[in-house]
Order: C-alpha cells, then sequence, then structure tokens
C-alpha cells in the first residue's frame, strides 16, 4: 500500500507549485483528489516534486533532497519533455538522446539503490499534436522509446502518456489541450491524472 508518493519531474509535474500549495494547480493535486475519493485506498501522503525547465541532468543533482531525502514507498518519475525540446531545436544531435538515455538510467539506478523497497514508476513524455507526422513528435516518439526501454531492463511499469494524448486528439484537437501542444490546460492536466489514477491502483507498492 503506497504511504508516501514523491513526483519527480519538469513543469509539467510543477504545474505552478509554491510554497503555499504545494501540490500545483495540475495533475498531481488532482490525482490526491482522486485518491482522497476511494475509501478503499487509505491516506496518502503526495509530494511534489516538479521543477520548470528541467531535464534529466537537473534531476540527477537534485534527487536526494527532493526524492531521498522524503522517504517514500512509491515515486513516480516524469522527464524528457525539455530534453526532446532542447534536442528539436538544436537538429537532432543524437549524442543528446544518448546523454538522456544514459542520465535516465543513472537516475533510475540511483534511486532503486537508496529507496530499495520503493515501487517506482515512469510516466512517459509527449507532445500533444493532430499529427503522428509531425516531426517534433517523431522526435518525442525516441524519447518515449527511451523510458519504454529503461522501464523493460529494470522492471519498472511504464504510462505511456504519449499514447493518453494520442486518444485524446481524437476527441478535440490538440491545442484545445494544450495552447503550445506541451502544457494542457485543465481537462489536460485532469486526462494525465485519470490515467496515473488507473495505472497506480494497477501497480500498487510494495509493501
Amino acid at each position: 500500500m503506497i504511504s508516501k508518493i514523491v513526483f519527480f519531474g519538469d513543469s509539467i509535474t510543477a504545474a505552478s507549485r509554491t510554497i503555499l500549495n504545494p501540490l500545483g494547480n495540475g495533475y498531481v493535486s488532482i490525482l490526491k483528489e482522486l485518491f482522497l475519493a476511494d475509501s478503499g485506498l487509505g491516506r496518502i501522503q503526495f509530494v511534489n516534486s516538479g521543477v520548470n525547465g528541467h531535464m534529466v541532468g537537473d534531476l540527477l543533482n537534485r534527487y536526494q533532497a527532493d526524492v531521498m531525502d522524503h522517504k517514500p514507498n512509491a515515486v513516480v518519475i516524469k522527464i524528457g519533455i525539455n530534453d526532446a525540446y532542447n534536442d528539436f531545436i538544436a537538429g537532432g544531435d543524437r549524442k543528446q538522446i544518448q546523454n538522456y538515455a544514459t542520465g535516465l538510467d543513472k537516475l533510475i539506478h540511483n534511486l532503486q539503490a537508496g529507496l530499495p523497497k520503493a515501487q517506482f514508476s515512469l510516466f512517459t513524455p509527449y507532445l500533444i499534436s493532430d499529427s503522428n507526422s509531425e516531426i517534433f513528435y517523431l522526435r518525442m516518439s525516441e524519447y518515449c522509446d527511451v523510458v519504454k526501454s529503461l522501464g523493460d531492463k529494470y522492471s519498472i511499469p511504464v504510462l505511456d502518456l504519449q499514447s493518453v494524448f494520442d486518444t485524446a486528439v481524437k476527441q478535440k484537437p490538440a491545442r484545445e489541450w494544450a495552447e503550445d501542444q506541451i502544457h494542457p490546460q485543465h481537462d489536460g492536466h485532469a486526462l494525465i491524472a485519470r490515467a496515473a489514477f488507473t495505472f497506480l491502483k494497477e501497480h500498487p507498492s510494495k509493501s
């Protein structure tokens, strides 16, 4: 049973979190409300450790204070959008995705070593797009594949948020979910939260 869960990532996770609003206004806070509404899940402490603009290297620099020191028994890692974006605007240097893969591998290894009893989950990055042939979408898909590959390597369940949004754009256009195709409006955050709720219930924490 999960008793404390840390969400570790970038601005999508942070969602305008502040000292006075530590869970932010996005999927983490919505997800907490979903858990609270389910009487069978017990009391769970949520920690939002998202920081705007961060890439995997930034998470490597702060995982001790922002994950380990909280002593969680569940950790969600969602990182890669900024890595993919910087790769894209730089013209697709293969070294950047290799650095992402190496960095995420090291991050997972270090966290699992430090929290051997915790349950880990990976959420893929995504681009909310009406076309799966969009160049940036294709680049983002490569970063999603890295996450899935590392999930297989470490036997960590992966929530494919790209697939979640690919389905969502069949209901309404991408820019109605997020004007910049990245930072969701409330409905987009609620969509992530609902997918995460189902996913986390299907993958309960180790006791």
